[in-house]
């Protein structure tokens, strides 16, 4: 690779000079809008054309026939209509000669399409880059993009999303530098930026906020994080992630600000038509899933208005195979192992429990975009949008646990290893349990947003509603059997290869019905409703004064609420009875765990929730009236944002070297609510909290131009993060198990995360779509929330307390490298091979307290994606690995037994196949090598495992 990386250079040279734009062909364009003429063009010539859509709005076109190059054409085109072409490569950029036609990255709503393609910059002007819908195509857009931003950047564009075997689009974003994905069921779930966590980042609908699906599963809430599960890749046109703010973005990110972008009708071309349906295989739940969806967009032939409709439909079967639960206790007294009555271990660290865990999911998720894009004239462009999407999710989990007792250890079989107990036989307890639950996410945003020209200014107006509803459909409902099951034998591994534990219940079987009295049925009802609605107003003008190109400020108000319920009630009037089978289904699978090294009950019986649910007393449900448990776990936060902000950019000459840049002042104003109940360990109290702090959050970004095809980039920025939601509530959540004497709380009293980042970085564009860049980055936290662990006691019971609190301040610094090509200096057929790779290296420090220092809790070291591609003719393929190192948990505050995430890579392909210009086939794997998910403990011992297998997925799409 080394060779190659100092071949490409001197090969990319020659390459330019035999340049597409001068290449005679065959052009026949009737008159037509110039817009329309321009894709045609493309597709004839097979050169890229890129523009700002309002450019060339409202233009006509002469027709054109004969045998000419596509710069001769182009040419022809443009006559008359003041616009100028700049070649890259085999890319034409239209753009309007003016110092001041430098534009940002900014976050408004912009168009792509398959075929064409369309991006946009952050300046809110769309370019619109006409592609053969190929993926090498696609990249070069996005880096695109990238190359023209003054903020740091990073895209991926429509065919790119498509074309990867993803199930949402952040599976897609993890193969961009210093982006990692936290998975849940298989699928990828939250996102991550530079290392910081899913709360760290802030997720944009088109620019504006778009509401947070919460996590009703069980106690565990997201906060702000917002889940990526519920929205389709098959109906966005392009993501950017911007890593360094500018004045006119919202703030809140510290990480990574994440924008989403749909589809515009003026952007597309007129009867757009475009239809996808796939087939996936589940291999673990051997079940086939349909997913279709579909894009309809027309606008009229003066392009003054368009109309765009787009849907979604998907199945998803899903089969985990788990071993979680697993607890770890430190013992520094020791124990007794040759049954003397005396601890002569000295201290060690002991397993509690263990949990083999089925679990089986059945997903729908329906989608719908629609909009309307109304553009009378050159002056004004409005658009109204309105997107939904819903995501039903049946949940069914089968479980047993072996509870370990280490004061009943059989004298002789324990075995310690490194300080800890890693094997032993005692007295042991086990619950069976079985949990049903409907869930439902669904998800509305309805904007207004546009821009309207008044002489020299332009205003860029925007409204929005926005509401995000999490809720049980059907409540959850688990059943629980538990009782002594006598001798039990586990064995604990390390954390490598196929290891699980080996559990042996000497004296008890657990298919047997009547092995275990019933316990209770649990029953919960959980609703999460966060709304926000918001208003603003930006504008902007080019101005000549000295360097400073253009000028711009707004004002923004945003209210938002979070709205969360939970009620819980525990049915025991069947406790302590024995069931016969008639209460019980068979275990479903013979291949529990397959392929482990372990030895454990692979079945079990299964309790039937419905019999159970029938002849339990049910009183207790008609209660209208929230209990103390109800009223501690509910609240109410409530957060009023008002922003306005000041911002130049700048375009000018440093010697012979272009600079550009802006520089700018954002001003926030938050003021906070939280309501729900304190409780003294007696009653649940009912209290508020109100705060309010305003942010005066500068920011700069520079980029020089040293050299053709390099830039150096350099940006500082103040920034914030609000806390998690669910951390200001004034809540207390026990772990409902009765078993296990943990809870969760709250803190309504948090400040606010706030840092001053800083970026620097060199990257250089050494072919068209190919750059090999390095950029560091330093994040300087002044104020830090962590996880405190404390004793609490409730009704005299003393439970061990999680709970956020302020603490003293951290940091994050960093190296990305990445690298991306397509070899076309190799000779045919190897010229269709291209590489794209990436390398995050992140450093993190945090000081809790005076005295304690130790690294950040949920970051990875060290990351990196690996995708080569190759595209010849109608065929074209991609693999793709994305991997990241280990996750710890056991830092700072937490002990060495919190549960780390070890390292993890997952390999993904795609082949693809042309039938013609409106027809393609595509076979795609997802985690082709099967690898699994492991946790680990101190000294790499074992902490979980869980075995989500293969997805084979079979494509077609049809474009017109």
């Amino acid at each position: 690779m080394s060779c190659a990386l100092f071949a490409v250079p001197a090969n990319a040279v020659e390459a330019y000079a035999q340049s597409p734009a001068n290449q005679l062909h065959e052009v026949n364009l009737a008159a037509q809008p110039l817009s329309s003429a321009l894709r045609n063009l493309s597709r004839q010539t097979g050169i890229e054309i890129v523009f700002r859509p309002d450019l060339v709005r409202g233009r006509s076109a002469p027709a054109l026939a004969g045998r000419s190059s596509a710069e001769a054409a182009l040419r022809k085109l443009l006559d008359g209509t003041g616009l100028s072409v700049r070649y890259s490569g085999d890319t034409a950029i239209l753009y309007r000669p003016s110092v001041a036609a430098r534009t940002q990255v900014a976050l408004t709503a912009v168009a792509a399409a398959p075929a064409p393609v369309a991006t946009a910059d952050a300046g809110g002007e769309g370019h619109e880059i006409l592609v053969q819908g190929t993926y090498s195509a696609s990249i070069a857009g996005a880096l695109d993009r990238k190359r023209k931003a003054n903020n740091v950047v990073d895209s991926i564009e429509a065919v790119d999303i498509a074309q990867f075997p993803n199930q949402n689009i952040a599976e897609s974003l993890q193969r961009l530098p210093g982006v990692t994905i936290e998975r849940d069921r298989g699928e990828g779930l939250f996102v991550k930026v530079r290392g910081l966590g899913p709360n760290f980042q802030v997720t944009l609908l088109n620019g504006q906020s778009i509401a947070v699906n919460e996590n009703v599963r069980d106690s565990g809430q997201s906060g702000r994080q917002f889940r990526f599960d519920t929205i389709p890749s098959e109906l966005i046109s392009g993501v950017d992630v911007v890593k360094s703010p500018s004045a006119d973005l919202e703030e809140g990110a510290i990480g990574g600000i994440v924008n989403i972008r749909t589809f515009k009708p003026l952007d597309l071309k007129a009867g757009t038509v475009i239809g996808t349906a796939t087939a996936s295989y589940v291999e673990k739940a051997d079940k086939v899933d349909p997913n279709v969806s579909g894009l309809v967009s027309w606008k009229n032939d003066s392009e003054t208005l368009g109309l765009l409709l787009a849907g979604s439909y998907a199945q998803r079967t899903l089969r985990q195979d788990r071993i979680t639960g697993v607890g770890w206790q430190s013992l520094p007294d020791g124990i007794d192992t040759d049954g003397d009555g005396v601890a002569d271990s000295g201290p060690i660290i002991a397993p509690s429990a263990v949990r083999p865990t089925l679990e089986e999911e059945d997903r729908q998720r329906y989608a719908v975009n629609a909009a309307v894009q109304f553009a009378p004239s050159d002056a004004v462009n409005l658009t109204l949008e309105g997107f939904y999407t819903r995501l039903d999710d049946h949940y069914d989990e089968l479980t047993y646990s072996a509870d370990i007792d280490v004061d009943s250890i059989v004298p002789g079989t324990a075995v310690i290893e490194d300080g800890a107990l890693v094997s032993a036989t005692s007295e042991g307890t086990t619950q069976i349990g079985r949990e049903v639950s409907d869930m439902r996410h669904q998800n509305w945003f309805l904007g207004l947003s546009g821009d309207v020209r008044a002489g020299a200014w332009t205003f860029h107006p925007t409204a929005y509603l926005t509401r995000a509803v999490s809720e049980t459909s059907a409540p959850i409902t688990r059943t629980r059997l538990l009782g002594p099951v006598g001798l039990v034998a586990v064995t604990m591994p390390k954390a490598t290869g196929t290891n699980v534990p080996s559990v042996d219940f000497l004296e008890a079987d657990l298919d047997d019905p009547g092995q275990l009295p019933f316990r209770r049925v649990e029953w919960r009802d959980v609703r999460s409703v966060d709304t926000e609605h918001a208003f603003g107003l930006s504008t902007e003008r080019p101005v000549e004064f000295g360097p400073v190109t253009r000028i711009s400020f707004g004002a923004k108000y945003r209210d938002r609420s979070r709205d969360y319920d939970r009620r819980d009630v525990n049915l025991t009037s069947l406790a302590g009875q024995y069931f016969d089978g008639t209460y019980f289904n068979r275990f479903p699978y013979g291949d529990f765990l397959s392929g482990t090294s372990g030895s454990l009950p692979t079945t079990w019986v299964q309790p039937d929730p419905d019999p159970f649910w029938n002849d339990s007393n049910k009183s207790a449900l008609e209660s209208s009236t929230p209990s103390r448990s109800d009223l501690r776990n509910s609240y109410r936060i409530g957060e009023e944002i008002t922003s306005a902000f000041a911002m130049a950019d700048f375009d000018s000459m440093l010697g012979t070297m272009p600079v550009r840049g802006n520089f700018g002042l954002r001003y926030a104003h938050t003021r906070q609510t939280s309501e729900g109940y304190a409780d003294n360990g007696t009653a649940a109290i009912p209290v508020s909290f109100t705060s309010t702090y305003d942010d005066f959050l500068p920011s700069a970004n520079l980029v020089i131009e040293p050299a053709n095809g390099l830039i150096a980039r350099f940006a500082v920025a103040k920034v914030i993060t609000r806390p998690s939601l669910s951390d200001l509530a004034p809540r207390l959540t026990l772990n409902s198990s009765g078993t296990i004497l943990e809870a969760s709380g709250g803190n309504p009293e948090l400040q606010r995360f706030q840092a001053w980042q800083y970026d620097a970085g060199l990257e250089y564009y050494f072919a068209a779509g190919s750059v090999i860049s390095a950029s560091l980055f330093y994040k300087d936290i002044g104020t830090f929330v962590y996880n405190q662990v404390s004793d609490f006691v409730v009704d005299g019971q003393t439970y061990m307390l999680t709970a956020p609190t302020n603490g003293g301040n951290a940091s994050v610094k960093g190296l990305e490298l990445a690298f991306q090509h397509k070899l076309t200096f190799l000779p045919a057929p190897l010229d269709g091979l291209g590489l794209q790779a990436n390398y995050t290296l992140t450093d993190s420090r945090a000081s809790y307290s005076d005295t304690l220092k130790d690294d950040l809790a949920n970051i990875a070291r060290h990351s990196y994606n690996l995708t080569g591609f190759y595209e010849n003719g109608p065929f074209e393929a991609w693999v793709s690995y994305s991997w990241r190192g280990k996750v710890l948990q056991s830092v700072g505050t937490n002990d060495n037994l919190s549960i780390n995430d070890s390292a993890f890579g997952s390999l993904d392909a795609s082949v693809s196949i042309k039938a013609n210009d409106h027809i393609k086939v595509s076979l795609q794997g997802i985690n082709i090598t099967n690898a699994k998910q492991r946790q680990f403990v101190a000294n790499n011992w074992f902490g979980g495992y869980t075995d989500y297998g293969r997805t084979i997925r079979l494509t077609a799409r049809m474009s017109l």
